[in-house]
């Protein structure tokens, strides 16, 4: 089968395809270095709108590099570039088997949490204080050691990404779409990259990879919680999280996800991270996630954990403006699924 970025017209449909333009447009976000991307590669520059969002070019070069068959040699280009940790993620999206975002189970109306609109004049993100104490990056730190990369391949051979976190001595969570198909079939392989994460300077640090037993998986999807254990050692230096029995979350708290975005380097979510509704299931915030980010541990401002992050969503009617949240599975609701497989 020809790979998508090889097929003329360009396929946006395509598995991949708008998690390469993200990753292009948050990696190359001004025109000038973008343009001389795509001259080295051969493309046919006058053809792009130079002076539109950084989004748009980006939409725009790929189409227009795949018409003139320039892509390939344009996201090769990429690949030589200084920035190692992207220059692996364009390779994964180039393999005969590209590495892709878990696909999310389909959701229905009545999958959406109810909330209550606040007042408008509620709606400053920045009303109260954001000063912590110092030891927040302490702990902070410390805690990013049990965030893994999962690498998963599923059972009709398909790859995927997402965002593990280690609660035992050889359990990882993640959601049950990140591990398991759309019929509910246990992956082939599962990795997880511990210590995957980059320098000031951009490089990428040298991380572990960890085998894990697929016959271990097991997960609810009702709740789209599910955990793996290693078939190796654990990094002697990856913390457990703690899984608490009760949490307090509350409208207008903030909460921190540290997290595998795009498939790349570990991150952390840590602006106009306000939450926006809770109820005895879910938590819905600000926190900024992108693909990859299921399965993320999703924290309070003293680092309790509180949350299985697991998707986004929109909220509102059709004809008022969109609000867009990013939703986690109170990490309760985890506990008792994790108690009913007599895992915890």
């Amino acid at each position: 089968m020809t790979h998508f970025v090889d097929r003329v017209p360009f396929q946006w449909d395509a598995p991949g395809a708008l998690e390469l333009r993200d990753l292009l447009a948050g990696v190359y976000t001004r025109s000038a270095p973008a343009e001389q991307l795509a001259k080295r590669a051969g493309v046919a520059t006058g053809y792009i709108n130079w002076e539109q969002p950084m989004m748009t070019v980006w939409f725009e070069l790929m189409e227009k590099a795949a018409n003139q068959k320039c892509l390939r040699p344009l996201l090769e280009a990429v690949t030589e570039g200084p920035d190692q940790a992207v220059a692996d993620r364009v390779r994964e999206l180039l393999a005969a088997q590209p590495v892709v975002e878990a696909p999310d189970r389909p959701t229905g109306p009545q999958d959406f949490a109810e909330f209550d609109d606040p007042d408008q004049l509620e709606r400053q993100i920045f009303r109260s204080h954001t000063l912590q104490d110092v030891a927040f990056l302490r702990r902070g730190t410390e805690l990013a050691t049990s965030v893994c990369r999962l690498r998963v391949t599923a059972a009709d051979g398909s790859q995927y990404h997402g965002t593990a976190f280690r609660i035992t001595d050889d359990l990882l969570l993640t959601n049950h779409h990140v591990l398991f198909d759309g019929n509910g079939s246990a992956p082939l392989g599962v990795e997880a990259w511990f210590g995957y994460e980059a320098e000031l300077n951009g490089r990428t640090r040298e991380h572990q990879v960890v085998l894990c037993d697929v016959e271990s998986a097991v997960g609810e999807p009702e709740l789209d919680w599910a955990v793996v254990r290693s078939a190796e050692p654990l990094p002697g230096d990856a913390l457990r999280v703690a899984l608490p029995s009760a949490v307090h979350v509350s409208l207008n708290d903030r909460v921190y996800i540290i997290q595998h975005p795009h498939g790349g380097v570990k991150k952390l979510a840590a602006r106009h991270n306000v939450v926006r509704h809770v109820d005895d299931t879910v938590v819905q915030y600000w926190t900024d996630t992108e693909q990859g980010s299921s399965g993320s541990p999703v924290f309070d401002e003293r680092w309790n954990l509180v949350a299985l992050h697991r998707r986004w969503l929109r909220v509102g009617a059709d004809d008022e403006p969109a609000e867009f949240r990013n939703e986690g599975v109170r990490i309760e609701r985890v506990l008792d699924g994790l108690a009913r497989k007599r895992l915890v």
